[in-house]
């Protein structure tokens, strides 16, 4: 939705998707995708919760300071994560192009070899300005958002640390995320997928965006909602899970 030259609601686009692919449509560019979440995500996670930890954060409970460590957090794993976040939009989008002018990746590893090949190896990293912004933004709005969130329920409404303040927190810190994080999504999206002389520079990508309006800024908002929602649940419960279950205990506490 976030690339369609012509306006199509979300039932239309997922007819088409079935339509040209069938269900497994939906699952293009996963490898990419699942690469992507072992190596990023896991390290903007351990980068956030070592460094809100650090002696002079202590005792900081401002989300501010939670915000800064989250988007260099979210920075070093964008710039780690960007060749196959490139290669997880094209394979995507390559399904809506004409036969003639498909790319026709037949897996991860053939992008990553056919890229550099055909277009040079810094096409791997187009769209990482809009990438390192993005990351830095929606970094901040889910792991400091998500802590913020988490404290306020538990002090001001005196929940427990289990599922259910989780669950409570995750679905706030979905919503919040999505919103504010979509429009630099958007133009991600587009600069990466475009032909390496089709948007010069990143004013050139912006200019393109809002070709539909304002509204161009949360393109796809609604699917990105109901892909984040679940998936933000599902990793933060995970995550708390396993954190409460088999986190360290500093020596100190014993």
């Amino acid at each position: 939705m976030q690339t369609q030259t012509k306006k199509k609601s979300m039932l239309k686009t997922t007819v088409k998707i079935i339509r040209l692919r069938g269900f497994l449509g939906f699952y293009d560019g996963f490898t990419a995708a699942a690469l992507r979440q072992l190596t990023c995500t896991s390290l903007r996670f351990s980068l956030y919760e070592n460094g809100k930890h650090l002696e002079i954060l202590q005792n900081s409970n401002s989300i501010l300071d939670k915000m800064y460590v989250a988007s260099f957090a979210g920075i070093v794993g964008s710039v780690v994560g960007l060749p196959m976040d490139v290669i997880n939009v094209r394979m995507q989008n390559d399904m809506k192009y004409a036969e003639n002018l498909r790319r026709n990746y037949k897996s991860f590893m053939d992008a990553l070899i056919r890229i550099p090949k055909e277009e040079g190896w810094m096409t791997l990293y187009s769209g990482g300005i809009a990438a390192v912004l993005k990351a830095a933004i929606g970094n901040s709005a889910q792991l400091a958002v998500y802590d913020q969130v988490k404290s306020e329920l538990h002090h001001r409404f005196m929940l427990e640390d289990d599922v259910h303040l989780h669950f409570k927190s995750s679905l706030i810190t979905s919503i919040i995320e999505s919103i504010i994080s979509q429009p630099f999504d958007v133009l991600k999206t587009l600069m990466m997928n475009a032909p390496p002389t089709q948007f010069p520079t990143v004013f050139h990508a912006i200019k393109y965006m809002m070709r539909f309006g304002y509204l161009g800024l949360y393109r796809g908002l609604v699917p990105t909602i109901a892909r984040k929602a679940p998936a933000t649940i599902s990793l933060f419960i995970i995550y708390e899970q396993l954190r409460l279950n088999l986190g360290y205990i500093p020596l100190d506490s014993k």
